[in-house]
């Protein structure tokens, strides 16, 4: 009998379906378990692997609930996805990759990185509330360069999951292709610089970020009744 191949901590999975199953593989998700995901978008997380009760919410493509306000009870969930848009698109108002930005919900994100964190963290909050003690959370996050500065997306998450009590069970690194640097980009010269027509060429000053994080988290457990002396 061959053994199945181990699954990695970082790898190039073709889609995050099966990264989802992956992470089913090793034990972090179970079929059996009441399971929320209100980032739910076109599904694509649930194509390979899926709970048998999955509750899924979506702002922009489903119902129209917003993550940082569900409806339902304290503690009604066992299981969590979380993936929100954790990329700030900035201030641009067009893009070359429109299928992008709608899949993940970039269009209609908060436009500076710090609106964006916020917003992902009231949505971390949330999930919190609504799971039970002791249950898994999945979050996606990424780093990102925005305004030509690095942004840690994935230590702001960290954080804030720290902050809520969440214990960090295991961690994926999903690579991904890059996509071509548009041609003929330029910036305006600086005072001094051979140009064509006050223009020069861009260059790259940081890396392309081709990957992102998916983090398995345990909520805290329930905390114990403090006693009353009598």
């Amino acid at each position: 009998m061959t053994a199945p191949a181990l699954v990695l901590a970082a790898h190039a999975w073709h889609t995050n379906g099966d990264l989802i199953a992956d992470v089913a593989r090793v034990g972090h998700l179970q079929g059996d378990l009441p399971t929320i995901d209100p980032t739910y978008g076109r599904g694509l997380w649930w194509t390979v692997w899926r709970p048998a009760e999955l509750v899924a919410h979506d702002l922009y493509t489903l119902d129209g609930v917003d993550f940082r306000q569900l409806p339902h009870e304290t503690g009604s969930f066992r299981q969590g996805a979380f993936d929100p848009p954790y990329v700030c698109k900035g201030g641009r108002k067009t893009s070359t990759i429109p299928d992008f930005l709608d899949r993940y919900g970039l269009a209609r994100a908060p436009r500076t990185p710090a609106a964006l964190q916020a917003m992902n963290d009231a949505g971390l909050a949330e999930m919190v509330r609504v799971l039970a003690p002791r249950s898994i959370l999945l979050v996606k996050c990424a780093d990102y360069v925005s305004s030509g500065r690095l942004v840690d997306g994935t230590g702001n998450t960290r954080d804030a999951a720290k902050a809520l009590g969440l214990v960090m069970v295991d961690r994926f690194e999903h690579m991904g292709y890059v996509r071509a640097q548009p041609k003929g980009r330029t910036r305006k010269a600086r005072p001094g610089e051979e140009s064509v027509n006050g223009r020069v060429p861009s260059r790259q000053k940081h890396a392309r970020h081709n990957s992102s994080t998916l983090f398995v988290f345990r909520t805290p457990a329930k905390k114990a009744r403090k006693r009353t002396a009598r």
